[in-house]
């Protein structure tokens, strides 16, 4: 077959491309963090304020997680926002033409990719082959519809006309700019999923190893699982009864040899039948072998679905555990309709990957099964140890939950339950701990002191006691979706509020616990928000100064050697410094998730 080499792509249209794109996972990210951004102020904002392809994408992202959130937007609605623009308006209410497709969390590839061709270079590489649009050739293919853009290929719908069959025709993306590196990946995907012999494992047909630019798979008539949950959502036992299947599929995967490293929903093929495929092998490789694809210490998979040892970039640690984790955080979704980490940026999630537990399913959606979630919360496990040995152990208590025995997940001790609840919930636990020792330190003094005073003893207690409880309810808050953004900036102020009163009830603005002010903006950096360390940081400057206030009133101020100045400059001092290092991992996120291909 041969293969005419196309046109060499223009630099500009792939950076607008990719631009439009970028701004299209943001839009969503921001929706499904509960921002709900406008669309004119990504148009003012955008590549081109004028580009209607970019209104008309922004458009079709909103409207159909509008839709998904139960809303019914109208064309009249956006034609009284956007007037003149009706064209762009009836283009993103018109019914898809292809397959659809989830454009938030493809796959994160936080590593430098060296050694793309130039331009010019490409042009001159042999047999180079460049798909068109649907209803176009390609060799022996004709391309019926777009089904899929993944991060390194792009999935068709094509007729091969020799056997006047269906199939699923995956290309290289970067087409005749692959580098060598890409191509590998894009060939070692095929040969993974051609190797293996699976009902639940889409399986390959044929592979272009001359070229290593396309493959083709069987044709699922069908949808993907993340399109499906809404359905599943009210069925935990359906959603047990699929990802059984699926992990069996896994484990077949792992005894050839594969880790597959991405499974996600949208990495789940769902046919008429409501039989699942696993596809997508794009990221897999060997078990204990590294295949050079991936540089040391770099993040490859789905964030809301890797492992935290994926997060973490050890890829030498990665195991069949991490698609145990994956399939864990699968089962979150199945249950309660979100994964178990998603925030405003890759790198906020990953963070969360790392540092956190997720919330109990239970916590979320009521009438989930009790042994589902003990399974669910297994697989999630920070130490690969901790979760299930393999898929298949996996699968074998999800079916002992569908048969209502005991799992092996129930038997988690107390012990385990309360590492997963510290983990959950860190900014409660620390100020809970903290709380704790200053309580058993001013407990030592009391009893230990020549003169105890009963009456200061107990105010200081309740205050402390106060705050505790003042903790709870906050966190508590924090959990719901439509005053979380309220809630970190009163957590703030309520710390700065009864730091303050303990240290005036002690008389200690002369003393060494006024290190409590620094320590709060410190611990301010921990939400990631520039703006909320500023705020901690001007809130303990003004706690401060009403104790120098009171200490003045009451003719102490100057009876210590105490130097206010110093403690002011402090504090602002810390605030300065943490919001600098906030501030550079924001950058720095922003950089690696909005760089355009070099």
């Amino acid at each position: 077959m041969s293969l005419k080499p196309p046109p060499i792509p223009d630099p500009e249209s792939l950076k607008w491309a990719w631009r439009v794109n970028l701004a299209c996972e943001r839009h969503e990210a921001a929706w499904r963090a509960g921002q709900r951004p406008r669309i004119e102020d990504q148009i003012l904002s955008g590549p081109d304020p004028n580009g209607p392809e970019l209104l008309i994408e922004l458009l079709a992202v909103e409207v159909e997680l509008r839709r998904e959130m139960g809303e019914e937007p109208t064309t009249k609605e956006y034609r009284d926002r956007f007037p003149g623009r009706c064209d762009a308006i009836d283009a993103a209410f018109a019914p898809p033409l292809v397959g659809e497709v989830p454009r938030a969390e493809e796959v994160a590839t936080i590593a430098h990719v060296p050694g793309r061709k130039s331009f010019a270079e490409a042009g001159k590489s042999v047999g180079s082959i460049e798909p068109g649009g649907p209803g176009s050739d390609f060799g022996d293919f004709q391309l019926l519809e777009e089904i899929a853009r993944g991060g390194m290929g792009i999935v068709f719908k094509a007729r091969k006309r020799s056997l006047n069959s269906l199939v699923a025709l995956k290309v290289l993306q970067a087409g005749a700019l692959a580098t060598e590196s890409e191509k590998s990946r894009f060939l070692l995907e095929a040969e993974a999923a051609a190797s293996l012999d699976h009902p639940n494992i889409v399986p390959v047909y044929e592979i272009d190893r001359e070229h290593g630019l396309f493959f083709t798979m069987k044709w699922i008539d069908g949808e993907h699982l993340g399109k499906l949950v809404p359905r599943v959502i009210h069925d935990p036992k359906a959603s047990a009864r699929l990802l059984t299947l699926v992990a069996r599929a896994v484990h077949a995967a792992h005894r050839r040899g594969y880790l597959h490293r991405d499974l996600k929903p949208a990495n789940i093929l769902i046919d008429s039948q409501g039989r699942p495929y696993v596809t997508d092998f794009g990221l897999a490789r060997r078990v204990g072998k590294d295949s050079g694809l991936t540089q040391s210490g770099a993040i490859v998979g789905t964030p809301s679905y890797m492992a935290p040892e994926q997060a973490g970039g050890q890829g030498r640690e990665v195991g069949p555990a991490a698609d145990v984790y994956s399939l864990g955080a699968i089962l979150y979704e199945l249950l309660t309709g979100r994964p178990p980490f998603r925030a405003g940026t890759v790198m906020e999630t990953l963070l969360q990957v790392l540092e956190r537990d997720p919330t109990r399913p239970s916590q979320i959606r009521g009438g989930i099964p009790p042994e589902l979630e003990a399974i669910c919360l297994k697989c999630l496990e920070k130490d690969p140890a901790e979760r299930y040995a393999s898929a298949e152990a996996l699968a074998e208590d999800l079916e002992r939950a569908l048969r209502s025995e005991e799992v092996q997940a129930m038997r988690a001790g107390p012990w385990l339950r309360l590492r997963r609840w510290t983990r959950r919930e860190p900014q409660l636990v620390t100020r809970l701990i903290g709380l704790g020792i200053v309580e058993v330190l001013t407990q030592v003094n009391y009893l230990t002191s020549p003169r105890p005073i009963p009456r200061l003893h107990l105010a200081v207690t309740t205050t402390l006691a106060a705050w505790a409880i003042a903790s709870v309810l906050l966190q508590i808050a924090s959990r719901r979706d439509q005053i979380r953004s309220a809630v970190r900036p009163a957590w703030a102020a309520a710390d700065v509020a009864f730091l303050t009163i303990s240290l005036w009830l002690l008389e200690a603005v002369g003393t060494s616990m006024v290190v409590g002010y620094p320590l709060l903006v410190v611990a301010s950096g921990l939400w990631f928000r520039v703006g909320l360390v500023w705020l901690a940081t001007a809130l303990a400057e003004v706690g401060y100064a009403v104790l120098l206030l009171d200490a003045w009133w009451r003719g102490t101020l100057w009876q210590t050697d105490h130097r206010p100045n110093i403690v002011m400059a402090s504090i602002l001092i810390a605030g300065f410094m943490v919001a600098r290092q906030v501030n550079r991992l924001l950058v720095l996120s922003s950089y690696y998730e909005n760089r355009l291909p070099s």
